[in-house]
This record gives structure tokens, C-alpha cells and sequence, in this order.
């Protein structure tokens, strides 16, 4: 089992963008969206509806590769840790979306690179954005997004594509 939490900083597309493309290094792995204030991720069933009906052992148990995501639906965090703990313990991989770290978990700043971004900072990922020349703080760096991921995102679908390998590094690093 492979879990991390992550939260992104000044783009609500990025938001979306950034748990999708960590979970895309696993050949399994489930996205998990515990931020009610973010755009709504890619999915049918959502986590407030596996907290009011109680998750299905298919939805315990993937039973086959590839990326799965569980949007928000209203739920709040408190409400849903029951469940989402027994999805982290029963899937090999899964990422979080949350605005707050969650115990026992690594939890992963993202922020974009732009002017006015306070780089002294504890280590995050720093995503590049071609705005300006601005000098990462501690942590990976990553390649903006092409423009295919933001229209897949968009369009509620998992984006694909090689600026993926990008994020590699940021499962090697050790966040606290």
C-alpha cells in the first residue's frame, strides 16, 4: 500500500490536474477528492455516497489495473476518514486531494512557478508555467501541463500523455 495526500496552491485546475498525474505512476491506484472547495474531479460514484451507502468490496478490492477516482460529493472530511482508511489499506495505491495534511500521511505542496510565488518555503512541487523566471524552492520540479490535460480534465476524463514521467520524482522525494 502506497499512500499520499496532496493540496495545490494558487490553480483550481492544477488541483485537479496534479493527484491525477501522481496516480498515473502506479498501474494501480485510486484518486481520492476530500477537498469540497476544488473543482470537481473525473467519476460517477462519488465519497459521500460510499460513506451514506458503505463502499462495495468491488470498490474495496480493484479488480483490475488502471486509475480510478472517487470524486468529493459534499461529504466532510470527519464523516468520511472510516471509509477512506479502508480504501487506503485495500488499494495498492492511493492519492488524496485534501486541503489539510492527514495523519500518518505524506503530504505533498504543489504551487505553480509565477511571480509572487513565495519560493523560501518547506519542499514542495513546483510546477513550471513559462511565466516569468522565477527560481524553484526545496523540492521537484515538473512541466506544466500541456494544454491536452487541462481540455481531458475539463471534459471529466483522466488526462494521459508524456508530461506525465515529469512527476516521477516526486514519489522518490521524502515529504514529511
Amino acid at each position: 500500500m502506497v499512500a499520499m495526500a496532496v493540496h495545490t496552491l494558487h490553480d483550481d485546475v492544477l488541483g485537479m490536474l496534479a493527484p491525477l498525474a501522481l496516480a498515473s505512476f502506479h498501474s494501480t491506484a485510486l484518486v481520492i477528492d476530500l477537498d469540497p472547495e476544488g473543482l470537481p474531479l473525473p467519476g460517477r460514484r462519488t465519497l459521500a455516497s460510499l460513506v451514506e451507502d458503505g463502499p462495495t468490496l468491488a470498490e474495496l478490492v480493484p479488480s483490475r489495473k488502471g486509475q480510478a477516482v472517487l470524486p468529493h460529493g459534499g461529504v466532510r472530511i470527519p464523516a468520511a476518514m472510516e471509509v477512506v482508511n479502508a480504501l487506503v489499506e485495500s488499494w495498492p495505491c492511493v492519492v488524496l486531494r485534501t486541503p489539510t495534511p492527514l495523519d500518518g500521511m505524506p503530504f505533498v505542496r504543489v504551487a505553480p512557478l509565477i511571480p509572487g510565488v513565495d519560493t523560501r518555503v518547506p519542499p514542495r512541487v513546483w510546477v513550471r508555467t513559462g511565466i516569468g523566471r522565477v527560481e524553484p524552492g526545496p523540492g521537484p520540479v515538473v512541466d506544466a501541463p500541456p494544454r491536452s490535460a487541462i481540455n481531458s480534465v475539463l471534459a471529466r476524463r483522466i488526462p494521459a500523455g508524456r508530461w506525465l514521467r515529469s512527476w516521477a520524482p516526486v514519489w522518490r522525494w521524502r515529504w514529511q
